[in-house]
């Protein structure tokens, strides 16, 4: 009796413990599935999916380490002595990319946070007999600065948000220097738009609906009188209007843009002068690419000068200007390459006006370029000026 006890007693505690194993094994949780990043390289190098969507994230940017000199580029401390100056700026980019029945649909967005050394007026009471506050020497100060330079999103060919005029990036910036505006430039920058490029691959067309910015009248004298213009910004529901076409051959291409500033004439609130606004610009521009190695451009500019894309005017708003920006870049070496750049315009009463920049963009090691610039500046009054860039840039 004892003995069939202790077997009937051993077979229960069996079958309990074989059940509590079971009941262990049905509800123990799975591990959920690990999800790898993985590389997308249909929109180029760096980019990669985000994970649960087909779409493609680019995280990119550079921080950047100027040195500034010369009496063209440097600056004046409070007591008169010429110094140098100096621009630190971190820049943040992203892109997007995925594909759609309509077209690849993008963004891309760029913010940059400037620590720079900036002129400033020093400015003191005068307790004469004409009390009154009055600018001494020129002096400098650093800060800080933030701005959204591009933020924008592009379905096929159109595209809206914040970008640089379609005046200034349908033909190509100036050549590869960091001083490239020093003659007036070759354009306006930042601006809302609305645009679309139609792109074959060897012929491209577009047109760009844009706003500008700043319009306002400023106060820069005592005594509240209203003496200066501001800004692109347009002045009614009428936007500008910029319209491009180009040709593509591979070695040799060509594109033309023209703009119509569609502002009108207006009164200056304080002398009751009509203040001239509006008007169109048009540039052409020739590149060729020799080879991996060598490369020269020419841009041929020419605008009425109330209009707010002739950025290279010289004269009476009144006057219409004509200029040339021409350059080229040579690499050297596997890790060298000279880059050059000239712009002329004419002086319309007064000298023309030209400059000359040159640098050699050296890649220490991937991701990390020196460069040396040198430029000079002859101004339409008469003077000229050298001064000198120094940067280094880690891009990544």
């Amino acid at each position: 009796m004892k003995i069939k006890s202790l077997l009937l007693g051993s077979a229960a505690a069996l079958v309990a413990f074989s059940g509590a194993r079971a009941a262990d094994a049905i509800i123990a949780a799975e591990p959920e599935p690990v999800e790898y990043v993985r590389v997308c390289d249909a929109f180029g190098t760096g980019y990669f999916y985000i994970p649960g969507t087909e779409t493609c994230l680019r995280i990119h940017g550079y921080v950047r380490f100027d040195v500034n000199g010369g009496d063209l580029l440097g600056v004046t401390s409070a007591d008169g002595e010429d110094t140098y100056g100096i621009l630190s700026r971190f820049t943040f980019r992203t892109s997007t990319a995925s594909e759609t029945e309509l077209g690849t649909l993008r963004t891309y967005t760029e913010v940059r946070f400037n620590h720079g050394t900036n002129d400033e007026a020093n400015q003191f009471f005068d307790a004469g007999a004409d009390p009154t506050i009055v600018n001494g020497p020129n002096g400098y100060d650093n800060e800080n600065a933030f701005s959204l330079n591009f933020a924008w999103i592009q379905l096929g060919g159109l595209r809206v948000g914040k970008d640089e005029s379609y005046f200034t990036t349908f033909t190509g910036y100036g050549g590869s220097v960091i001083n490239d505006t020093l003659s007036g430039g070759y354009g306006p920058f930042g601006t809302n738009l609305i645009s679309y490029t139609y792109n074959s691959g060897a012929f491209s067309a577009g047109i760009s609906l844009e706003q500008g910015v700043d319009n306002y009248w400023t106060d820069e004298n005592l005594g509240g009188v209203y003496d200066t213009y501001h800004g692109w910004g347009i002045d009614d529901y009428m936007p500008h209007v910029v319209v491009g076409l180009g040709y593509n051959a591979g070695m040799f291409s060509v594109r033309a843009v023209g703009a119509y500033d569609t502002r009108d004439d207006t009164i200056n609130p304080q002398t009751l002068a009509v203040v001239p606004l509006g008007g169109w610009a048009g540039k052409i521009r020739a590149d060729v690419n020799f080879n991996d190695s060598a490369s020269v451009f020419a841009m041929l500019m020419y605008g009425e000068n109330e209009s707010a894309y002739t950025k290279w005017r010289t004269g009476l708003a009144t006057d219409e200007t004509f200029s040339v920006v021409a350059g080229g870049s040579f690499r050297f070496s596997e890790k060298a390459t000279f880059n050059l750049q000239g712009q002329w315009a004419e002086g319309n009463g007064g000298d023309d006006p030209w400059s000359l920049v040159g640098n050699v963009a050296y890649s220490l090691v991937p991701g990390l370029t020196i460069t040396p610039e040198l430029a000079y500046l002859s101004r339409a009054d008469g003077s000229d000026d050298f001064g000198g860039t120094f940067r280094i840039q880690r891009d990544f």
